[in-house]
């Protein structure tokens, strides 16, 4: 540092503050990177890495951009994953004794973008607060875009259950960055959750910033109240240090008022249907499994809002349907009113078009940013309440009009902008022309001396003209000469004398008088202090819409519930949805249903609807077999689908439907190496299928598809047998499930245990080949068509043709085995009977120490022990032998 120059040396010092961000360092009009900075970001932004004399022998390696366009380059590296640093000049350099003044104004990161193109209209963007102490988390989630603030805690008596809690509210939550306690940050499987299987940002967080007691006192100073009670925190110490922590890190990075963040809600998991990582992925609820696009997704047949506030609340709906019968129902009636009023849904629609996003610019008011365009879209937003209200009214719809106060319509805010912003404002203040005329006396006299002036310079134009004779000549201005007469070098001889010359370029000179400098002083003067005055009358305005924020967010919450209800309305009634009963009798009764996003891609009439029965009963398991491409994974899920929609509040897409409130709905579905961890497709399955069995209960809603087929037949029939047994025993679990499979041994539990009932889908045999009709039936098929699937995938000919004489064989169970290995006829199972080795009858005649070894292994209880215990034992056991 001794050797260093003092720039760099106050850069490095600087840099010192946020070690794991980029600093962009302001020198004049640039943002510059030196060091490992530069080297990162030239390579990331495809910029010139350029050098700098820095007080080392080696220059240092420098790169950077232009200020004015500094947004885009911030934006494609955070888009990256990198946090960066904005470090701005404090004092003017013309007033800078030395080196000028410098400090960092904001960090930016994933997680507290407040605005630009990375931000998703219709998407929370969530930083995300983890604090873990004995095996309890506390969780907290904001939107600095936004406000949104929600918190919560869970607890598992080890690592793995409140992991699998958090994967959860991970999973609900898709935060773009997550802080931690050192305690969490030193858990190698939660940040392997957090950065390998989401793919977050994930930063350490140091431990004095989540004090419990400093906490406290950072979160009822921010919402201004006097306990923490309140705020529905007392004695919720886990909480209160993830939502205390998460404000500091907020105040530390934005270095900005939070005055737009006016609530917290704590919630309960329970309080809401429980989604883990694979249901919400097998179900395809926001985006789907293999392009992770909106569209193919739930939401996407779902969506119809108009304004972004509605998107986004549509989309907390989707992440956690409702449990409590009462608040389904209410949104249910909500729904309901605005289906009856059918042709009035387009007049609805026009009115929230002229509403912009509420939320984020109640931000932008709270950050400052808010330009003169923002309160113009802010004052149109709030001039269609009153239009809102007036449609309400007239529908006469109970449970729309108990959603939106009537009585707070924010006329005062309405009014202060349309008299202080002139329509036609610019983006930028410092264009002018912001205020209206009329609003503020001094910026009235300046815009009136401006003006003035500005008729002087046209008259002394014509004056000037008239008495040189030069029809060329004319008055212009620039930023660096200011006021000038121009004359083309035709017309230098007629130049007067008492002109005095300012500047010549190749075709004409530029002149000045002393009147038109005196005047030229009193105009820039004028503008001077228009632009000056403007701005501070702007900012007054905004300061005095800062003290509102809290009565737009309310509002702005209330146009977005209507938006949200309107959507589900408009999707029923495209699509001929129904509303659904919501029983309290514990069952799941559908009348040909169908899948929402497949029918919005194929069209109603072409999809074959289907009944699906579900009880505590006769009927708490359906057990279906058929082909594959069938049907019957789109059976299965459209029944899950169908199910969650009722607990949103949403019509479902079926004839009828009564639907019994479910806690959770899991799933088993598809196939797929998880190769990041090491993981096998068979090792996945049954990992999730684990997850299912210790978390699944009486309430729970069960879809499997397929279990056991990545190990060999006999071990494969065995778990999945063993895992619908489990299921169907009420002392266990008593779940209602769903199990589509290939095992045809499975449909013998329909005659050994009372409540699994065998269902197929239909076809139609032809000489051609198999025709599949789509329809579920009672009963089981014994053949899978796998041959006739081919052929439909476009194998070659001869492939399928052998396929089909090797079948021949196999079904015949004749003896063709050869030791030629290019046989005309296969190899055949002549038993079905598994040819595994016995491990106990081969060690007959062992030394002592392997026979204690093998008295180890028979009395480990290997149900009760983790994967890493039965490795420990194996070593230690290898280590004796």
């Amino acid at each position: 540092m001794a050797q260093l120059s003092p720039m760099m040396t106050q850069y490095l010092q600087i840099h010192e503050e946020v070690p794991d961000a980029l600093l962009f360092f302001r020198l004049g009009d640039f943002y510059e990177m030196f060091f490992d900075d530069a080297l990162k970001a030239s390579r990331e932004l495809e910029i010139a890495l350029t050098g700098r004399d820095c007080g080392l022998e080696e220059r240092a390696p420098m790169c950077g951009v232009p200020y004015h366009a500094a947004q885009n380059y911030i934006t494609r590296l955070v888009e990256k994953g990198y946090k960066v640093a904005i470090c701005e000049q404090m004092e003017d350099p013309k007033d800078a004794k030395g080196i000028v003044k410098r400090g960092i104004v904001r960090v930016i990161s994933p997680g507290t973008i407040s605005e630009g193109t990375l931000l998703e209209s219709k998407k929370n963007n969530y930083l995300m607060s983890l604090y873990l102490e004995n095996n309890r988390l506390g969780i907290a989630s904001i939107d600095v875009s936004t406000g949104d603030f929600y918190v919560t805690e869970i607890e598992g008596k080890t690592p793995e259950l409140w992991l699998s809690q958090l994967a959860d509210e991970i999973g609900k939550m898709l935060p773009a960055e997550v802080i931690l306690n050192p305690a969490l940050f030193k858990q190698p499987q939660a940040l392997e959750l957090i950065e390998k299987k989401f793919g977050i940002l994930a930063s350490l967080y140091p431990e004095k910033y989540f004090n419990i007691k400093s906490c406290s006192e950072r979160i009822t100073t921010q919402f201004e109240v006097f306990s923490l009670g309140a705020l529905d925190l007392e004695k919720r110490d886990h909480a209160i240090a993830a939502a205390g922590g998460l404000l500091g890190y907020i105040d530390e990075t934005q270095r900005r008022a939070l005055n737009h963040i006016k609530t917290i809600r704590y919630y309960k998991s329970r309080d809401f249907m429980v989604l883990d990582l694979s249901t919400r992925r097998n179900l395809e609820l926001t985006e789907t499994i293999r392009t992770l696009e909106k569209k193919g997704s739930l939401l996407w047949v779902l969506d119809k809002t108009v304004t972004a506030m509605g998107g986004r609340t549509l989309r907390r709906w989707l992440e956690a349907p409702l449990i409590k019968t009462a608040n389904i129902l209410e949104r249910q009636g909500s729904v309901q009113e605005f289906y009856d009023h059918a042709s009035r849904l387009p007049e609805f629609k026009t009115i929230l078009t002229k509403v912009y996003d509420l939320e984020r610019l109640c931000a932008k008011i709270s950050f400052g940013t808010a330009n003169p365009r923002d309160l113009l879209a802010l004052k149109q937003s709030l001039g269609a309440l009153p239009l809102i209200n007036a449609f309400l009214a007239s529908l006469k719809a109970e449970k729309l009009a108990s959603l939106y106060d009537q009585d707070e319509l924010l006329e005062d805010v309405w009014t202060l902008i349309e008299k202080a912003i002139d329509d036609n404002a610019p983006l930028v203040i410092k264009e002018g022309n912001v205020v209206k005329t009329g609003y503020n006396d001094e910026v009235d006299t300046y815009r009136e001396a401006s003006e003035k002036g500005q008729d002087w310079i046209r008259d002394l134009e014509c004056r000037e003209r008239e008495k040189s004779g030069i029809k060329s000549l004319k008055i212009k201005y620039n930023r660096v000469f200011g006021y000038f007469l121009e004359v083309t070098k035709s017309y230098l001889d007629q130049v007067p004398e008492d002109y005095i010359r300012k500047q010549t370029l190749a075709n004409a000179e530029r002149y000045f008088t002393p009147e038109l400098k005196a005047m030229e002083n009193k105009i820039l003067g004028a503008q001077e202090g228009l632009l000056r005055c403007e701005t501070q009358v702007f900012q007054e305005i905004r300061e005095t819409l800062l003290a509102e924020i809290q009565r737009i967010q309310k509002k702005a919450t209330e146009v977005a519930e209507l938006d949200a209800i309107y959507s589900l309305a408009t999707v029923a009634l495209q699509n001929h949805y129904v509303r659904p009963e919501i029983s309290s009798e514990k069952s799941i009764d559908i009348k040909n249903g169908r899948h929402p996003v497949v029918e919005a891609f194929i069209g109603e009439s072409h999809f074959i609807g289907n009944d699906c029965l579900l009880n505590d009963d006769d009927q708490q398991m359906m057990i279906i077999t058929g082909p594959n491409m069938a049907g019957k994974s789109t059976f299965i899920r459209q029944v899950a689908v169908i199910v969650l929609m009722a607990q949103i509040g949403s019509f479902i897409p079926a004839d009828a439907g009564t639907i019994s409130v479910v806690d959770r709905i899991f799933t088993r579905v598809g196939a797929s190496d998880d190769l990041a961890s090491g993981q096998s497709t068979f090792m996945v399955e049954m990992t999730e299928v684990a997850n299912i069995l210790k978390n699944a209960t009486d309430q729970s809603l069960v879809i499997l598809d397929e279990i056991g087929r990545g190990t060999s037949t006999f071990d494969g029939i065995s778990i999945a047998w063993a895992v619908v047994e489990h299921l169907w025993d009420k002392a266990a679990i008593g779940a209602k499930t769903l199990f589509a499979t290939h095992y045809h041994e499975l449909t013998e539990l329909e005659t050994l245990k009372p409540g699994i009932k065998n269902y197929s889908i239909s076809l139609k045999e032809t000489p051609d080949g198999v025709i599949f009709l789509r329809k579920i039936k009672p009963g089981s098929v014994d053949q899978s068509y796998g041959i006739e699937v081919a052929k439909l995938a476009g194998f070659p000919s001869p492939v399928t043709k052998r396929a089909q004489e090797i079948l021949k064989h196999l079904e015949a169970g004749e003896n063709t085995y050869r030791e030629n290995l290019i046989v005309a006829d296969p190899p055949i199972l002549t038993e079905r009977k598994a040819s595994q080795l016995n491990f106990f009858e081969m060690a007959k005649g062992i030394s002592p120490e392997e026979e204690a070894a093998l008295g180890t292994i028979r009395d480990l209880n290997i149900d009760e022990m983790s994967p890493i215990e039965v490795m420990n034992v194996i070593y230690h056991l290898r280590e004796k032998i």
